[in-house]
């Protein structure tokens, strides 16, 4: 979707300025252009967001700040596709907290950006069995919803897997060795990039383990803090609760309620990415899936965010300057 949107935008929209600039160039520039755009709109709509979250507009104002200076803005400003999915998850949660049915359809959307968008059938998932859970009645028009909403969100990925197949695959003499599977990504990943299950758990990869260690250890602490004060609401709240008809089960999504899956969401991506990928990318990929990351570093307290902010600044200020220079970076 990003390739299409760059392409359409220099081709029309900035069609004048290939006058004076290659069509190369005027891509080039197109995307720089896009990005930051969709940069400027994000920190609006995560402002946004905080305040359906619950966040009063001070904490608000904080989520949107950390936003503008997160240890991976340099691949949001550039000609990545970060900004654009960014931007689709927002505008998707931002729905959700809404209470709109049709945030699905943002997801798909990012989806579209990136294949990282298939984890946002999580959320679907999740809101629907909650639904179910806590009106204890399991309905066809729910299970049907469901489906269909999930289905909808993940299409853009197996829709481009199958186009894959039809360039590479149809013929036989000269498929390639992934064809057999029907799915591209995993093969091109572990031939080429080496991903798979603890294959980068290696010794010459310390310094790239220390680089992302900061956000390994703030996800931690974010889920830890979390996890420590839904224990402690869950007992107060059971004693006043014991005389309901609340199942433990049911009492724990009452309990947890709608938030559960962002962090839940959080804490599984960043486990997938400790496990399978190259983790330095686990601050760019956090960054870009989680948007609720920055509305949960608001709860930190003082010390703790000002040790994130002085975090994020550092990685910002360092980023920009080495990914700048051509050096490695998260």
């Amino acid at each position: 979707l990003y390739p299409a949107i760059i392409a359409g935008l220099a081709s029309v929209l900035f069609l004048p300025l290939q006058l004076f600039m290659s069509y190369s160039s005027c891509v080039v520039l197109t995307s720089v252009l896009l990005n930051n755009t969709l940069f400027y709109i994000n920190s609006l709509m995560l402002f946004k967001l905080s305040r359906l979250f619950g966040l009063s507009e001070t904490k608000s104002y904080q989520a949107a700040l950390l936003y503008t200076l997160n240890p991976a803005s340099i691949f949001l400003t550039v000609g990545y596709t970060e900004s654009l999915f960014s931007f689709f998850v927002i505008l998707g949660l931002l729905l959700r907290e809404a209470d709109s049915q049709f945030y699905f359809f943002c997801f798909s959307l990012a989806t579209g950006v990136r294949s990282n968008g298939l984890s946002l059938v999580f959320f679907i998932l999740y809101d629907h069995i909650l639904t179910m859970i806590k009106s204890g009645n399991v309905l066809i028009v729910n299970l049907v919803c469901m489906v269909v909403q999930a289905c909808i969100s993940v299409a853009p990925f197996f829709w481009f897997q199958n186009h894959l197949y039809e360039l590479y695959c149809t013929d036989q003499a000269n498929a390639s060795l992934w064809c057999e599977s029907g799915i591209s990504y995993g093969h091109i990943q572990a031939k080429y990039w080496g991903v798979g299950v603890f294959k980068y758990w290696q010794l010459k990869q310390i310094p790239n383990f220390l680089l992302a260690a900061p956000m390994f250890i703030l996800v931690v602490t974010i889920l830890v803090q979390w996890a420590l004060n839904q224990f402690h609401n869950f007992k107060d709240l059971r004693a006043n609760y014991a005389h309901t008809e609340y199942s433990n089960m049911r009492f724990l999504f009452h309990v947890c309620n709608f938030q559960l899956a962002g962090y839940a969401h959080l804490g599984v991506l960043t486990l997938l990415a400790l496990c399978t990928m190259h983790v330095q990318v686990v601050t760019r990929f956090l960054v870009a899936n989680c948007p609720y990351l920055f509305l949960y570093c608001t709860k930190l307290g003082k010390n703790g965010s000002r040790l994130v902010l002085c975090y994020f600044v550092v990685y910002c200020v360092v980023g920009t300057v080495v990914h700048s220079t051509f050096y490695p970076w998260t």
